[in-house]
């Protein structure tokens, strides 16, 4: 089954809390958790990718927390989700590293390069901005 994990899920959801903002204040985390009723210390975790990646700024204090590096129209899906998981990978056949055997004469591989090619493409096109 392909599955979105719920690491990209929170993480989608913090970028678009942060897209909501505007971005005229920093947020916390915190704040996002409490709305959402999830734990600040799980998305804390995600804002280290998510920073690492440039998509968010953070700003320390009592009028700190998180901004999008970048408008909501720049990011997209794709940005975010492999900020925390990298790139896609279908089928481990398809992971870069992998050296199959049967790669040359395989039949199910164009299939799964057709499938990530199709996702990549989807995931590409699609910005924080138009979830909004």
């Amino acid at each position: 089954m392909f599955d979105v994990s719920t690491k990209v899920d929170y993480a989608m959801l913090i970028i678009v809390e942060l897209a909501k903002s505007d971005n005229q204040e920093y947020l916390s985390l915190q704040d996002i958790a409490d709305s959402h009723d999830i734990s600040s210390n799980y998305l804390s975790q995600l804002a280290i990718p998510l920073k690492k990646a440039n998509l968010i700024i953070s700003k320390e204090g009592k009028s700190g927390g998180y901004k999008l590096a970048s408008s909501p129209a720049e990011i997209t899906i794709r940005d975010v989700v492999e900020a925390i998981e990298g790139p896609l990978t279908i089928v481990r056949c398809m992971h870069e590293d992998a050296k199959c055997p049967a790669q040359e004469t395989c039949a199910t591989r164009p299939v799964w390069h057709r499938l990530k090619k199709d996702i990549y493409k989807l995931l590409d096109e699609k910005s924080i901005q138009d979830i909004l």
